[in-house]
């Protein structure tokens, strides 16, 4: 089954539970009122660090959840822009990859529905310092568009530091080290990783 196809019958899971499998509304009326859910507003949205990751070779990564605070069903979908700070809050000056890599998911970004209290996952991976480290990241901005134009924007502490964490390496900005690729917004934890 195709990814927008899980998400459409995943849209109507959620909107069964709301609304009461009592309600007398067909699958494909809520499959459709799923489309109509709104975008989810930047105040009803809280960032937090998800489950821990347990590495591959050679990678470093955070797991996010944002969670819905909202009364309502809201919708989330793309790629959250990620800044990775030090602990002056100085930018680290790291490249940035849409999904890809050894670590993240490829698949493109789908519609995210969350209910009240649910949560959608974003993973922040890179690849180690085999030089060294230069700094630690121990912050991260993470910035996605919201209704009516607005954004998102939380900052959260990074979590890991040193040699496990999402360090700026030594060795210059081509380093293999220096990438960090971010996932879509996804439903699962495990539809973040490209290795399931």
């Amino acid at each position: 089954m195709s990814r927008a196809a899980r998400a459409v019958l995943a849209a109507a899971a959620v909107l069964l539970m709301i609304a009461g499998c009592s309600s007398g509304i067909g699958i494909a009326q809520h499959a459709r009122a799923a489309i109509r859910i709104g975008r989810c507003p930047g105040r009803a949205l809280v960032l937090r660090p998800g489950s821990y990751v347990s590495p591959a070779t050679g990678e470093h990564a955070v797991m996010y959840a944002l969670t819905n605070r909202g009364a309502a069903a809201c919708t989330l979908e793309g790629y959250p822009q990620v800044v990775l700070t030090d602990a002056t809050g100085a930018v680290l000056p790291f490249r940035y990859a849409r999904g890809g890599g050894a670590y993240v998911t490829s698949a493109g970004p789908v519609t995210v529905v969350l209910a009240h209290g649910a949560s959608a996952y974003v993973l922040v991976a890179k690849y180690r310092c085999d030089l060294g480290i230069e700094n630690n990241a121990t912050a991260i901005r993470l910035t996605l568009p919201t209704t009516h134009g607005a954004a998102f924007a939380w900052r959260e502490a990074v979590g890991i530091l040193g040699s496990m964490g999402l360090s700026y390496c030594r060795g210059g900005r081509h380093d293999p080290g220096q990438l960090v690729a971010v996932s879509p917004v996804e439903p699962t934890q495990q539809a973040t990783a490209s290795l399931h």
